[in-house]
């Protein structure tokens, strides 16, 4: 069983990236909600008259970042999710 609460000083592995999400402007609002209520999931700027975010999520597990970054694809009105960035922190022993 991992622990989603790890932070990247605990973690022996953090993963970050950056994703390009169109969405619907209509339903804008109800994107950034179920999208900010992924754990270790930020929006650090967006246009809502276009649909476009930029998210950025992390994880100290790659399958629950992917789980994670899969899931947006389910969200109503997402039209489009790009991975623009990905980065792995591996801490040392």
């Amino acid at each position: 069983m991992s622990n989603t609460n790890l932070s990247p000083e605990s973690a022996k592995d953090w993963h970050v990236v950056g994703l390009i999400i169109q969405g619907n402007p209509e339903k804008f609002a109800a994107i950034r909600t179920a999208l900010l209520a992924i754990e270790h999931t930020e929006i650090p700027t967006f246009d809502e008259k276009f649909g476009k975010m930029v998210v950025v999520m992390q994880s100290h597990d790659q399958h629950i970042l992917l789980d994670n970054m899969e899931s947006v694809k389910d969200i109503d009105g997402v039209i489009n999710v790009s991975l623009v960035y990905h980065e792995q922190d591996e801490q040392k022993k």
